[in-house]
Order: C-alpha cells, then structure tokens, then sequence
C-alpha cells in the first residue's frame, strides 16, 4: 500500500504531462482535471508532519483563486457600468433596448470558469507534493519517462510526414510535437528535462566502478538524446534556452561548484539575452503571411495587449478573456483569415484579465520564487532536486516571457511540481541545520 501511494503522484504527473499537451484533448484535460480534484481532496485530507504550516506561496495561490472567485460576482448596474471597458456592453443592451442586467467583472464568465479549471492539474500537483509523502526521484523519472516518450513520438512524427497518424491534434504544428499540439511547448518539457534527469544522475551513488562507468554512459545517452529531440524541434525559443538551462544544469555537479557563482551569473545573463533575441524574432508562419498582418511579430501583439490592459484597468477583464478583448484593439485594416488566441506572455495576458491584483500578485510571486531560489542556492548543504526545480521553472518562466507554455496542463504541472519542491523549507533548513551541528569525537 505505501509502494502504491508514494506512485499516485508521479504517475499523475506522467499523465498530465502525456494527455496534457494542448486545450484541444478536450476529454484528455477533462480526465486530468477529476483526477486532480481527487487528488487534491486526498492531499487536504492527509498531511505529512514536516509539510505543516505554511508559506507566502500559499497564500499567493489563495488570493489569486479568490480573486478569480470574485470576477465571478454579478453586480448590479449601477456598478459594473462604471468599470473602464464596459461602455460596449452597456450599448449593445440599449440597441437591443433591454434593461441592463446584473452582470460579473468578467467579460466571459464561462471562460474564466473554463480557465480556473485548467488550474486543477498544477494545484493537484502542487498540493500532491506538499502535503503527500512523495519522492522527488520519482517524480523527476516521471518528467524524464514523459520526455522519452515525446521525443520517440517526435521522431516518428518528423519521418512519417506532415500526415502521420502520430499526431494527437487536429491544428497543430508539423514537424516533432510530440503529444503536444505546439512545437515551443515540446521544446519546453526537453529544456525542463535537463536539471531534472541530472538530478537523478546525481542521486544514483555508487562506489563500484563498474556501476559509475554505466552511471556515465547513461549520462552521455540521455544529453545525446536530449540534443536530438531539440534539433528535431527544431523551436527557435528553445534552441535559444536551451543553453541557458545547459549551464545552469551543470552548476548541479558537485565538482563545478568552485565556480558555480560565475555558472549561474552567466547562465542569468544568458537567459535575459535569449529572451529578448525570441521576443524580435517573427512568429512562426508570420513570414509567409505577409507585412499587414496583424500577428506578424510578438511586439505587435504586445502593443495592442498594452491598449486592452489600459482599458480595462484596474478591475481587469477576466480570467480566460484575452481573445475577445484582443479582438477590439486590432487594427481592422490588418485582420486576416489568421487570429491571435493568446498574447505570446503570460505576464501581459495575466495582466489583462486580472487587471491591478493580478499585477501586485505576478510581482509578488516573482519576488517570492527569487528569494526562495538565493536560499535554496546559499544553502550549505546541497538539495539537488530542488536546485533542478529552480533551473526548471526558471525555464518555464522565462519561455512564459515570449509564449505561453504553462497554459497547457503538461507544463503547468511540472511547473506546479517545481515550486511544490521549492517552498518546503523543511529540506534547507534540515540541510543548513546538519552543516552547522556541532562535531563530537569520543575517544
């Protein structure tokens, strides 16, 4: 029975990161999305005595899902046609001379419904970790397992052609997607691969050397096999990041670590230039789609995503309406057959459907995840599985800069895994405490 519960949660890791891959597995996510609501009952149910209290994280996520909660509420006229971005509400109801109604903060409540259960999967995780018994090298070997088998699924893909029977989507991107329907998504699970499988390398210790030289060969297989599944994605972010998550992946062996300050500065520095070169490369398509086109680059989109923030500040729009308020700050003269779903960064969209409150809690959650990444970092005593969840979500964040990859349940959930890792501060503590404990010899 404990072998069977210490699975639950890697296994649902594995799922999510299979099934997970796109808003289109409509039953997928759905599947994924009751089993999360099981697993967070079990996780509120049972709590592992070093998972008590708890951290700004936490209630972080609590005021976001109250929030959400609260663009839900119908208000009576009087106050929702004072918001900023109502005005078009308010005289589609007198053209169709109607009284005006009672209605929510959100534009388009069902979506925003829609969205906060697409949270669920992330949640479950987050919670599974926390407050469930659950071994990180099992959990990594899920993200390493589900990264295999997307790369097997990508080689397929690429040698059957544009019609394989190997993708899962409908509308998808050509080429090794995986089980996902977005080649940038892929790339992300390869690049949050990397600390996490040389974080298993590094906890598989052995004295025989047989057994190291195996350890080694595994190494080199896995980082071989890594490179192939970039190249075959071929994702200019990815390739980007990829080598800013390399270097900093290394600062994880324990030989670099006289020059693991230098390691992670420059990997930083890496990470900032390689956002901003993704950030003025065009869209994938855009260049066939011609100069007009309203989605032709990512500034573009941003601009526009600035236009609705201002609009609809400070209450926001709602959670899952970035679509149809796009849609009134386009240019008319530039639309096409084309459209744009999601604004290409996370931060602006959150910014535009959460409006002030979801501002002050994207600063607070970016200090929180900094602070806790300089602790985890300076601790004496080296916790490489949540030194691998900062380089992994670090990744997931910054590619969050120029796309939106957490958005599917897949990356979402490792992401929610990460920072499950990163807030128990019962591992540092444990470690800074074992550092400093005082040495006694009996002779």
């Amino acid at each position: 029975m404990t072998r069977v519960r210490a699975a639950v949660v890697p296994l649902y890791l594995l799922a999510c990161i299979l099934a997970g891959g796109s808003a289109q597995g409509v039953w997928g996510n759905l599947g994924l999305e009751l089993a999360g609501i099981a697993l967070l009952a079990w996780a509120a149910l049972t709590r592992e005595p070093q998972t008590s209290g708890s951290s700004a994280l936490d209630w972080l996520v609590i005021a976001a899902g109250a929030w959400v909660i609260l663009q839900l509420v119908p208000l009576p006229p009087t106050l929702w046609t004072g918001l900023p971005g109502r005005s078009g509400v308010q005289k589609a109801f007198h053209l169709l001379n109607e009284r005006l109604p009672w209605l929510a903060v959100s534009l388009a409540p069902v979506n925003t419904v829609l969205t906060f259960y697409a949270t669920i999967p992330a949640l479950a995780l987050y919670a599974g970790v926390r407050n469930l018994k659950t071994s990180p090298r099992l959990l990594a070997a899920a993200v390493a397992a589900g990264t295999l088998i997307n790369i097997a699924l990508g080689a397929i893909q690429v040698s059957s052609g544009g019609r394989s029977w190997a993708y899962f989507y409908h509308f998808t991107n050509t080429g090794a997607v995986g089980t996902f329907a977005n080649a940038n998504h892929m790339g992300t699970l390869l690049l949050v691969c990397m600390p996490f499988f040389l974080g298993l390398l590094l906890s598989w210790r052995t004295k025989q050397r047989q057994r190291r030289q195996a350890k080694t060969v595994v190494a080199l297989c896995a980082l071989a096999l890594l490179g192939v599944g970039i190249f075959l994605n071929g994702s200019k972010a990815v390739l980007a990041l990829a080598a800013p998550v390399a270097l900093a992946s290394a600062a994880l062996i324990p030989r670099l670590a006289r020059w693991r300050r230098a390691v992670l500065s420059a990997a930083a520095l890496l990470f900032c230039a390689a956002t901003i070169a993704v950030a003025t490369v065009p869209l994938s398509g855009a260049e066939t789609l011609g100069a007009n086109t309203s989605i032709s680059s990512r500034l573009v989109i941003w601009s526009n995503t600035v236009a609705a923030i201002q609009s609809n500040f400070p209450e926001g729009s709602g959670l899952g309406t970035f679509e149809q308020v796009y849609r009134e700050h386009e240019d008319p003269g530039a639309v096409n057959n084309d459209y744009v779903n999601h604004a290409h960064n996370d931060y602006l969209e959150l910014a535009l459907e959460l409006g002030a409150v979801g501002i002050v809690l994207i600063c607070l959650f970016l200090l929180w995840w900094a602070a806790r990444t300089f602790t985890i970092w300076r601790s004496p005593v080296p916790s490489t599985f949540q030194r691998a969840a900062t380089i992994a979500s670090a990744a997931i964040l910054a590619h969050s800069a120029v796309d939106f990859p957490a958005r599917t349940a897949a990356i979402s959930s490792i992401l929610g895994v990460s920072l499950a890792w990163m807030r128990r501060d019962s591992d540092v503590r444990a470690a800074s405490r074992a550092a400093t404990r005082p040495k006694h010899v009996t002779l």
